[in-house]
């Protein structure tokens, strides 16, 4: 009986989590409130204060059901293990392209990134939410910036770049690409051109296209 009744939990605050999910997109964060989330799951008002504290708890949860496929790409980056054979240079370009198609192939990561970008206001309440606490940025800069120091290493970065700001170009670059992707679908096939609009990015940065994987 109690693993039923956990089973049943975990279903209800997955309900919500789809409810407010498509809520915040829709109406933005700000304006949407706790008892249209419920009303929309078709769950009292009650069954969200059982799982979450408030809105912006219940926002940080969203978050965090998100962020695993990313989690696991960057541990594809940084550990050569995961990709025997490809360069820092390579693995760059891989997960360069993978977040990208991740993003634009996944409706629930695009719609909480969409959420989290576009239809959310970090004052009030929402300064509570994590996302407002940097220390996960400054950690994904640093590990763009160590797996640019190992294929500097290697020679395969062209000389006199700061790979500090390097890596916060990468990064304001692709989140950039998938914003815009987000407000105007029609104008950017990002599934499709992924690679294409990365190219520049990586010609400039790399020598002798040594980011592409050898056939």
């Amino acid at each position: 009986m109690a693993r039923k009744t956990k089973e049943e939990a975990d279903k209800t605050r997955h309900l919500l989590l789809d409810a407010a999910e498509h809520l915040f997109w829709e109406q933005g964060v700000s304006k949407t409130t706790l008892a249209g989330i419920a009303e929309h799951a078709g769950l009292t008002r009650g069954a969200i204060y059982w799982h979450f504290d408030n809105k912006a708890d219940l926002f940080n949860a969203m978050c965090d059901r998100m962020f695993p496929p990313f989690e696991e790409m960057m541990k594809v980056l940084l550990e050569e293990g995961h990709s025997p054979g490809l360069s820092p240079a390579q693995r760059l370009w891989q997960h360069s392209c993978g977040v990208l198609r991740l993003v634009t192939t996944t409706p629930r990561i695009a719609r909480v990134i969409g959420i989290i970008n576009l239809r959310c206001e970090y004052v009030g309440e929402m300064q509570n939410s994590h996302l407002m606490d940097r220390t996960w940025l400054i950690e994904k800069l640093g590990n763009l910036q160590a797996i640019l120091a190992q294929a500097a290493d290697m020679g395969q970065v062209r000389p006199g770049l700061d790979l500090h700001c390097v890596s916060g170009g990468l990064h304001s670059m692709i989140c950039g690409l998938i914003d815009n992707w987000l407000l105007s679908p029609q104008l950017v096939n990002l599934e499709r051109d992924a690679e294409l609009l990365l190219t520049p990015f990586f010609a400039g940065l790399f020598v002798e296209r040594c980011w592409l994987p050898t056939v």
